[in-house]
């Protein structure tokens, strides 16, 4: 579960927000008694609703990685491409930039900045 693409997080998040509607349903019960039954079945059916229909489908998707399965494979290419030449861009800035940070620490200050002659 090391990927980076944000799947682990929705994960964690929706078991968090699972584990707290238990408890609040939980909670209600044991203030009301009996009568938070009908509480559960609403409560219960519109969790069912909610992740049989898009949202559910959506999430499941982003879990399993199937989130990027619609982009044609060519276009997954290009960006791939355009990506590693985004790359090898940063790569050669990096350089110079340290190249032009060890001119600017070697370079030997000025001792007088006055001319000799005036």
């Amino acid at each position: 579960m090391s990927r980076s693409d944000g799947s682990t997080h929705v994960a964690v998040w929706g078991m968090i927000g699972l584990a707290a509607a238990f408890g609040a349903l939980a909670m209600v019960t044991m203030s009301i008694g009996p009568a938070s039954i009908p509480i559960w079945m609403f409560t219960v059916g519109g969790a069912a609703l909610i992740f049989r229909g898009p949202i559910g489908k959506a999430i499941a998707k982003r879990i399993s990685g199937e989130a990027d399965a619609g982009m044609p494979p060519e276009l997954q290419g290009e960006m791939l491409q355009e990506l590693d030449d985004l790359r090898h861009r940063v790569l050669e800035l990096e350089e110079r930039v340290d190249f032009s940070e060890r001119l600017l620490a070697n370079a030997k200050p000025a001792v007088g900045t006055e001319r000799p002659d005036a």
